[in-house]
């Protein structure tokens, strides 16, 4: 995790000629796109390579750590990662040599991944708390997995079929002890989110939101807004020691916790006042959503290293976001382009048209003068 105020005071955490080819043109892009990275760079872990930043590869999905980050390679599921450490060496097994993965997460020193075809969990890096040995509920001995959360020092799933939580590694606060309402005794989970000594996940069929472990500045104890008093969650994310939720209905978000320099006060923007979210993530000292109407990136929270003031490619000025993952000091997301006005595309197609009518008529080309247009060099005869 990069070196920041916020990791040294408080050891912050340390997962798309008819109108329906103009809809189609015009239509909101797929998750995929490039990875673009903002904030603390001194390890290289805002700065995605080629194979996912566009130029060699996009992404289907990313996650941010401390001073590494990794990504899905969209189209051969490969886990890419880059910046320092053990953790930014994915194994084989996921790396695109010998197996690709479906879902990703990643910590301060390691990182878990769910291994496409087995669902099996795998974990690399560095930990000596267990937390990169995932037992065999998940492991793909004797269950797998359909989600995953890594904390500072433990991890969890949520087992595939079954849909309890699992957890392991550090149990010092009872953070990988999940509790029977979401460990498939009396419950089970929808989402998990594992933060720096403690985890939360959202009951399955109540979407109540449920906290376990270390109470420090109390992330693990949830608002009645999401804990289903007053409301529920539809989406989850756990930071060092703040936890941001998306109201199930609402759309507003909701940030509980230790609150320095305001990384647990969302803004108006995306909090329900001015505007909603789609997708949330949390960091060392900092929070992130999407806007659901603009598709823009908000960021709100601990700012030194630029980490909470996303670039014009996603912040809705040259393009957008489908995806967020907050690092302890840096932030990465998934570009979405902005799409093509319909009117430019009508322009487009219409020209289109005409040229082709030059093309064609009387049995040959006539008199177009070689035009060149959107559509390439047109020779005349």
């Amino acid at each position: 995790m990069g070196p920041t105020l916020e990791s040294r005071a408080r050891r912050a955490f340390a997962g798309k000629v008819s109108v329906a080819v103009l809809l189609l043109l015009a239509g909101r892009a797929g998750a995929d796109g490039p990875v673009v990275g903002w904030g603390y760079d001194g390890s290289n872990q805002a700065t995605p390579p080629p194979s996912v930043d566009g130029s060699a590869g996009t992404a289907s999905a990313i996650a941010g750590g401390a001073n590494h980050s990794c990504a899905i390679q969209a189209g051969s599921g490969a886990v890419v990662c880059w910046g320092g450490g053990a953790a930014a060496t994915p194994p084989a097994s996921l790396d695109g040599t010998e197996g690709t993965a479906i879902a990703l997460d990643a910590s301060i020193q390691y990182g878990c991944a769910i291994q496409a075809g087995s669902e099996a969990v795998i974990c690399w890096g560095e930990g000596d708390s267990g937390e990169t040995t995932p037992p065999p509920s998940v492991d793909g001995t004797a269950g797998t997995a359909s989600a995953i959360a890594v904390g500072h020092d433990h991890a969890c799933a949520i087992q595939a079929g079954t849909d309890a939580v699992v957890c392991w590694g550090d149990n010092i606060a009872g953070q990988a002890a999940p509790p029977p309402s979401v460990d498939g005794t009396e419950g089970s989970a929808s989402a998990i989110a594992a933060g720096y000594a403690y985890t939360c996940a959202i009951q399955a069929g109540s979407g109540a939101v449920l906290c376990w472990g270390a109470n420090g500045s109390v992330p693990a104890v949830p608002p009645p807004s999401v804990d289903g008093t007053a409301g529920t969650a539809s989406a989850i994310d756990a930071g060092s020691s703040h936890v941001c939720a998306i109201q199930a209905g609402s759309g507003s978000v909701v940030c509980w916790g230790d609150d320095f320099l305001g990384k647990a006060t969302p803004p108006s923007s995306v909090n329900g006042t001015l505007g909603t979210a789609t997708a949330i993530s949390t960091g060392g000292g900092h929070g992130c959503a999407i806007q659901a109407s603009s598709d823009a990136v908000v960021c709100w929270g601990f700012d030194r290293d630029g980490q909470a003031t996303a670039p014009e490619s996603v912040d809705g000025t040259a393009g957008k976001a489908s995806a967020i993952s907050a690092g302890d000091s840096h932030t990465l997301a998934i570009v979405m382009p902005v799409p093509e006005p319909a009117s430019s595309l009508l322009g487009v197609v219409a020209v289109g048209a005409l040229l082709v009518f030059a093309r064609s008529r009387a049995n040959g080309w006539r008199d177009c003068g070689g035009t060149r247009s959107a559509f390439g060099n047109w020779p005349c005869r």
